[in-house]
């Protein structure tokens, strides 16, 4: 199963990060982890790329991807950020309802 956990802070996200494996299909041809992928990556391009953000992010060595955007300069981009990552969230929301054996979300909220 992937988990996928999404940090908060004061209600707005300042990270998230994803491990494990779907496990619906044979690799490469698994459309829950193809699409928990393109989902996540989502955001961070369009930070990058429509924004021209530079958030902190990696991959780890089995591709996971880790976003953690605590105290990043948003150049009063904030609302344009939240929106990408809260429709991260609602997409990552479909998915575990329609393969709730193959994907979860975790919110967590830092203090």
């Amino acid at each position: 199963m992937i988990r996928v956990t999404v940090v908060r802070k004061n209600g707005s996200i300042t990270g998230y990060f994803a491990k494990g494996h779907a496990e619906y299909a044979e690799l490469g041809s698994d459309i829950v982890c193809a699409a928990a992928s393109t989902v996540m990556q989502n955001p961070l391009a369009g930070m990058q790329e429509v924004l021209h953000l530079n958030p902190q992010y990696g991959f780890d060595e089995d591709g996971y991807i880790t976003v953690n955007l605590d105290g990043m300069d948003f150049h009063n981009k904030e609302k344009e950020v939240s929106s990408l990552l809260e429709t991260m969230v609602v997409m990552i929301r479909e998915l575990e309802r329609n393969y709730p054996k193959n994907i979860k979300l975790v919110e967590k909220e830092e203090k």
